[in-house]
């Protein structure tokens, strides 16, 4: 397959830039393990993200897959208010805050400067790596994704690069540190260069078949979208949250 070079090389280092250039768009997110290419029990949510704000509205199950989701469901079909625990929930990310909506209230995790990194678990996280693209993409050849005419490059990512790009900077996962400047990546890239798919492997140290892929999906470009994240005033601690709403917060007897 062959090295990207001049100006494909280029146009792949160009890709983040000119995708959040955008401005907005809708998109879903999925963790896939083995391959960069993900099946629709991957699926971890799906909604709109204003590329511009740095905000995405979504419909997620919570730090979970679709796949997982379902067998949880099926393994404890016998225990009250676990289909409502692990089913989608209401998200909104904004930088580097995530708020989840319980019942009426919204509660958020970890919450901090909305201008910090998004963390690994953003749906958009694939896209500040993509900043990171190194000069080692091989053009793997034309492959659509959701229709749209794309071409298919498989390169690594260096996320020190992405960090130095972005003015917020860039998360990371964790694992060795040498393995963050070559973590491998696959990128769709429509005829005017926006990202369509980008596959990124967070665990590059693990064997082939164990490895996960953090994975994101963008089409509807320049959509009409409205993401107000929750006002100091409506956010509570998430222990008063889900007692307020009479659940357990995840992962607690799930």
């Amino acid at each position: 397959m062959p090295t990207v070079s001049g100006p494909g090389a280029s146009r792949v280092a160009a890709a983040g830039a000119r995708t959040v250039a955008a401005g907005t768009a809708r998109l879903l997110a999925a963790w896939c393990t083995g391959s960069p290419l993900p099946e629709a029990p991957d699926r971890r949510c799906e909604g709109v993200a204003d590329l511009a704000a740095r905000r995405a509205s979504v419909s997620q199950s919570l730090f979970f897959t679709d796949r997982i989701t379902a067998a949880l469901i099926e393994l404890g079909d016998d225990e009250p208010g676990l289909r409502g625990r692990v089913e989608h929930s209401e998200m909104v990310y904004d930088g580097a805050n995530a708020f989840v909506r319980v019942a009426d209230s919204w509660t958020g995790f970890s919450l901090a400067d909305p201008g910090g990194p998004r963390g690994p678990n953003d749906p958009l996280w694939p896209l500040d790596a993509l900043f990171g693209a190194g000069d080692d993409a091989e053009e793997t050849g034309p492959e659509a994704v959701r229709g749209v005419p794309a071409t298919r490059y498989r390169l690594t990512f260096d996320l020190a690069r992405a960090d130095a790009a972005l003015p917020a900077g860039v998360s990371v996962p964790s694992g060795p540190y040498r393995s963050l400047s070559r973590l491998p990546a696959e990128v769709w890239l429509d005829a005017a260069g926006l990202a369509r798919r980008i596959s990124v492997c967070s665990e590059p140290t693990a064997a082939a078949d164990a490895q996960v892929w953090s994975i994101v999906e963008l089409w509807d470009f320049g959509a009409a979208v409205d993401i107000t994240p929750p006002g100091p005033d409506e956010i509570l601690a998430p222990s008063e949250a889900y007692r307020v709403a009479g659940e357990e917060p995840p992962g607690q007897n799930a």
